[in-house]
Parts: C-alpha cells; sequence; structure tokens
C-alpha cells in the first residue's frame, strides 16, 4: 500500500520537474511562452505516448534483428537502444522547437 502511494508521489513529481525543465528549455530557445495547462499536456503526451511508442518500434527492431537476421542478441539489443535514444532526443528536440 505505502509503495502505490510512494510511486503516485514520486511520479507527480517527476511530471512536475519535467514541465519546469520543459518550460525552461523553451524559454532558453526563445520560444513564447505557452500555459502551464499547454506544456503539462504535451510532457505527459510525450511520455506516455511517444516513448511507448518508441520503446515498442525498438523492441521490435531488436526481435527483427535477432530472430530475423540472425544478428547477436548483444548487436541487436544495441542497435535498438542506439536507435531508440536518437530518435527520443530527436522527438523532444523538435517538441521545444516547436511554436
Amino acid at each position: 500500500m505505502w509503495s502505490i502511494l510512494a510511486d503516485l508521489c514520486i511520479g507527480f513529481f517527476e511530471l512536475v520537474m519535467d514541465v519546469l525543465v520543459f518550460r525552461r528549455q523553451r524559454s532558453k530557445h526563445g520560444r513564447s511562452p505557452r500555459s502551464v495547462a499547454k506544456d503539462t499536456f504535451e510532457v505527459a503526451r510525450f511520455n506516455f505516448v511517444t516513448l511507448i511508442f518508441i520503446g515498442l518500434v525498438c523492441a521490435g527492431l531488436m526481435l527483427l534483428l535477432a530472430f530475423g537476421f540472425g544478428l547477436s542478441v548483444g548487436l541487436s539489443v544495441g542497435i535498438g537502444i542506439t536507435v531508440g535514444a536518437i530518435w527520443g532526443v530527436w522527438q523532444y528536440s523538435q517538441l521545444v522547437r516547436e511554436r
């Protein structure tokens, strides 16, 4: 019971910090300020939709490389993680730059 409450509190604190970092990055890039609600929605959408989609696609890529093309497991996992990291950073940078 207590671990669920702790996870909820940590998750809420993490979302608040993500929004604050996101707003600071947007302001440093010279973007016009938006409402906190719109920024919160964009960060939550990025965290729960975009990152889950990227993770599923990269997991599929790892399985395809390992079982479809016969690459070693270590190499296919490394390629999948690299693709996911680059794609995630690119999506986040686009989110910071949008008007």
